[in-house]
Protein backbone atom coordinates (compact mmCIF):
# COMPACT_ATOMS: atom_id res chain seq x y z
CA UNK A 1 0.00 0.00 0.00
CA UNK A 2 1.17 3.55 -0.63
CA UNK A 3 2.43 5.57 2.31
CA UNK A 4 -0.44 6.26 4.72
CA UNK A 5 -2.58 9.07 3.36
CA UNK A 6 -0.74 9.27 0.02
CA UNK A 7 -2.73 6.75 -1.98
CA UNK A 8 -5.57 7.69 -4.29
CA UNK A 9 -9.19 6.80 -3.68
CA UNK A 10 -11.54 6.69 -6.64
CA UNK A 11 -15.21 6.96 -5.79
CA UNK A 12 -17.73 5.77 -8.37
CA UNK A 13 -21.18 7.36 -8.07
CA UNK A 14 -24.48 5.59 -8.61
CA UNK A 15 -24.50 6.85 -12.20
CA UNK A 16 -20.93 5.71 -12.92
CA UNK A 17 -18.96 8.97 -12.69
CA UNK A 18 -15.59 8.64 -10.93
CA UNK A 19 -14.10 11.19 -8.53
CA UNK A 20 -10.57 11.06 -7.11
CA UNK A 21 -9.22 12.20 -3.79
CA UNK A 22 -6.29 11.36 -1.57
CA UNK A 23 -6.51 8.82 1.22
CA UNK A 24 -5.84 11.64 3.63
CA UNK A 25 -8.90 13.58 2.38
CA UNK A 26 -10.99 10.38 2.46
CA UNK A 27 -10.14 9.72 6.13
CA UNK A 28 -12.91 12.14 7.20
CA UNK A 29 -15.43 9.50 6.09
CA UNK A 30 -15.97 6.64 8.52
CA UNK A 31 -17.20 4.46 5.64
CA UNK A 32 -14.14 5.14 3.46
CA UNK A 33 -11.69 4.96 6.36
CA UNK A 34 -12.95 1.46 7.17
CA UNK A 35 -13.08 0.25 3.54
CA UNK A 36 -10.64 -2.54 2.68
CA UNK A 37 -7.65 -1.68 0.53
CA UNK A 38 -5.31 -3.89 -1.47
CA UNK A 39 -1.85 -3.88 0.11
CA UNK A 40 0.15 -3.09 -3.02
CA UNK A 41 -2.38 -0.84 -4.74
CA UNK A 42 -1.76 2.89 -4.84
CA UNK A 43 -5.29 3.39 -6.17
CA UNK A 44 -8.41 2.04 -4.51
CA UNK A 45 -11.79 2.16 -6.24
CA UNK A 46 -14.96 2.20 -4.16
CA UNK A 47 -18.52 2.16 -5.47
CA UNK A 48 -20.81 4.63 -3.73
CA UNK A 49 -24.06 3.33 -5.17
CA UNK A 50 -26.32 5.40 -2.92
CA UNK A 51 -24.99 8.79 -4.09
CA UNK A 52 -25.46 10.33 -7.56
CA UNK A 53 -22.62 12.19 -9.27
CA UNK A 54 -23.79 15.81 -8.73
CA UNK A 55 -23.95 15.18 -4.99
CA UNK A 56 -20.80 13.04 -4.81
CA UNK A 57 -18.89 15.76 -6.65
CA UNK A 58 -19.86 18.25 -3.90
CA UNK A 59 -19.04 15.72 -1.17
CA UNK A 60 -15.56 15.20 -2.65
CA UNK A 61 -15.10 18.99 -2.90
CA UNK A 62 -15.96 19.26 0.80
CA UNK A 63 -13.60 16.42 1.75
CA UNK A 64 -10.69 17.91 -0.19
CA UNK A 65 -11.21 21.34 1.35
CA UNK A 66 -11.62 19.90 4.84
CA UNK A 67 -8.28 18.13 4.39
CA UNK A 68 -6.68 21.56 3.82
CA UNK A 69 -8.77 23.70 6.23
CA UNK A 70 -10.56 21.87 9.02
CA UNK A 71 -14.04 23.12 9.84
CA UNK A 72 -14.41 24.38 13.39
CA UNK A 73 -16.69 22.29 15.55
CA UNK A 74 -20.21 23.73 15.70
CA UNK A 75 -20.95 24.70 19.30
CA UNK A 76 -24.01 23.43 21.13
CA UNK A 77 -25.98 25.27 22.15
CA UNK A 78 -25.55 27.33 19.01
CA UNK A 79 -23.45 30.44 19.55
CA UNK A 80 -25.47 32.83 17.40
CA UNK A 81 -28.84 33.66 15.94
CA UNK A 82 -27.92 33.32 12.25
CA UNK A 83 -26.12 30.68 10.23
CA UNK A 84 -23.18 33.02 9.52
CA UNK A 85 -22.81 33.90 13.21
CA UNK A 86 -22.49 30.22 14.12
CA UNK A 87 -20.43 29.19 11.07
CA UNK A 88 -17.83 31.94 10.78
CA UNK A 89 -15.56 30.27 8.20
CA UNK A 90 -16.22 31.89 4.80
CA UNK A 91 -15.55 28.81 2.64
CA UNK A 92 -18.01 26.69 4.60
CA UNK A 93 -20.60 29.51 4.61
CA UNK A 94 -20.30 29.77 0.84
CA UNK A 95 -20.34 26.00 0.30
CA UNK A 96 -23.92 25.68 1.57
CA UNK A 97 -25.12 29.14 0.55
CA UNK A 98 -28.53 29.38 -1.11
CA UNK A 99 -26.78 30.63 -4.26
CA UNK A 100 -24.60 27.51 -4.51
CA UNK A 101 -26.84 24.81 -3.11
CA UNK A 102 -30.56 24.43 -3.67
CA UNK A 103 -32.90 22.65 -1.28
CA UNK A 104 -32.70 19.29 -3.06
CA UNK A 105 -28.89 19.30 -3.13
CA UNK A 106 -28.74 20.32 0.54
CA UNK A 107 -30.90 17.37 1.59
CA UNK A 108 -29.00 15.01 -0.75
CA UNK A 109 -25.75 16.21 0.83
CA UNK A 110 -27.17 15.66 4.31
CA UNK A 111 -28.17 12.12 3.35
CA UNK A 112 -24.80 11.41 1.70
CA UNK A 113 -22.91 12.77 4.73
CA UNK A 114 -24.93 10.48 6.97
CA UNK A 115 -24.39 7.44 4.71
CA UNK A 116 -20.65 8.08 4.33
CA UNK A 117 -20.15 8.95 8.00
CA UNK A 118 -18.78 12.44 7.37
CA UNK A 119 -19.60 14.15 10.67
CA UNK A 120 -18.42 17.68 9.79
CA UNK A 121 -20.49 17.69 6.58
CA UNK A 122 -23.48 16.25 8.42
CA UNK A 123 -23.10 18.93 11.10
CA UNK A 124 -22.81 21.70 8.48
CA UNK A 125 -25.86 20.60 6.49
CA UNK A 126 -27.92 20.07 9.64
CA UNK A 127 -26.93 23.55 10.83
CA UNK A 128 -28.10 25.01 7.53
CA UNK A 129 -31.44 23.18 7.77
CA UNK A 130 -31.80 24.29 11.40
CA UNK A 131 -31.68 27.93 10.36
CA UNK A 132 -33.97 27.30 7.40
CA UNK A 133 -36.73 25.99 9.69
CA UNK A 134 -36.16 28.40 12.59
CA UNK A 135 -39.14 30.69 13.04
CA UNK A 136 -41.35 28.78 10.62
CA UNK A 137 -44.76 27.40 11.50
CA UNK A 138 -45.72 23.76 11.05
CA UNK A 139 -47.12 24.27 7.54
CA UNK A 140 -43.99 26.11 6.34
CA UNK A 141 -41.76 23.37 7.75
CA UNK A 142 -43.92 20.69 6.12
CA UNK A 143 -43.51 22.46 2.76
CA UNK A 144 -39.74 22.92 3.20
CA UNK A 145 -39.27 19.27 4.12
CA UNK A 146 -41.78 18.18 1.48
CA UNK A 147 -43.74 16.13 3.94
CA UNK A 148 -47.13 14.82 2.82
CA UNK A 149 -50.22 16.50 4.19
CA UNK A 150 -51.74 14.75 7.16
CA UNK A 151 -55.18 13.23 7.02
CA UNK A 152 -57.66 14.92 9.39
CA UNK A 153 -57.27 11.99 11.80
CA UNK A 154 -53.45 12.15 11.69
CA UNK A 155 -53.52 15.92 12.21
CA UNK A 156 -55.86 15.64 15.21
CA UNK A 157 -53.60 13.02 16.78
CA UNK A 158 -50.47 15.11 16.09
CA UNK A 159 -52.10 18.25 17.55
CA UNK A 160 -53.01 16.31 20.67
CA UNK A 161 -49.60 14.66 21.13
CA UNK A 162 -47.43 17.61 20.05
CA UNK A 163 -49.48 20.76 20.63
CA UNK A 164 -46.39 22.98 20.90
CA UNK A 165 -45.54 22.37 17.23
CA UNK A 166 -48.80 23.86 16.07
CA UNK A 167 -48.65 27.01 18.18
CA UNK A 168 -48.36 30.24 16.17
CA UNK A 169 -45.22 32.26 16.83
Amino acid sequence: MADEGNGIIRLRSSDGKVFELTESAAEISELLKDSPREEDDEVTEIDIVRVASPCLEKVVEFMKHYDEEKMKEIPTPLGGSTFNEVMDQPWYQDFVSDEKMNRDMLFNMLSAANFLGIKPLLDLTCLKVTFQITGKNAEEIRELLRLPELTPEEEAKAREEHSWIFEEA
